[in-house]
């Protein structure tokens, strides 16, 4: 006697067939969402700076609304950034000044992990700023290293 055979939906290489189908289309959207989110790449402009004052002209004002601070931090040492969360658009702006080691400069470097892990950063003037554009969200740490005299970091959203 010969059972009969079982209707086609129930039989293991179909079904096993429609899983597997179904986990390549994930992975193949899942993909390409990285690599949008990642397509672009970062910009750096690093430019020395001097600052002059005058007393005698009014301080312009702008209308338009100030950008949100991430994280903002001065120091002269090794500084970690606690957990921070980027948004899909975010930038570094930082600047030091290595005055003290002479015309040789110092060095200056902030690098990333999680969301900031693209940032890498490294200067070794005597003084100077920049800034950097990224495009990915998500949950990080920065870390700024210096044996400069004063820097400053500050991460904005937008």
């Amino acid at each position: 006697m010969q059972l009969p055979n079982a209707p086609f939906y129930r039989r293991w290489s179909v079904l096993l067939a429609g899983v597997m189908v179904l986990a390549a289309i994930g992975a193949l959207l899942g993909w390409r969402g990285l690599q949008q989110a990642d397509g672009a790449d970062p910009t750096t402009t690093v430019t020395a700076t001097t600052v002059v004052t005058s007393t005698t002209t009014a301080p312009t004002t702008t209308t338009s609304r100030p950008d949100d601070v991430i994280w903002e931090q001065e120091g002269s040492d090794v500084v970690q950034s606690p957990t921070l969360e980027a948004p899909v658009a975010w930038r570094i702006v930082w600047d030091y000044d290595c005055t003290g080691f002479g015309p040789g400069g110092g060095n200056f470097k902030i690098t990333g992990s999680g969301a900031f892990g693209r940032v890498d950063i490294q200067a070794t003037k005597v003084k100077a700023s920049g800034r950097m554009s990224y495009s990915r969200a998500g949950y990080g740490h920065l870390l700024v290293e210096s044996v400069c005299d004063h820097w400053k970091v500050t991460v904005l959203a937008g």
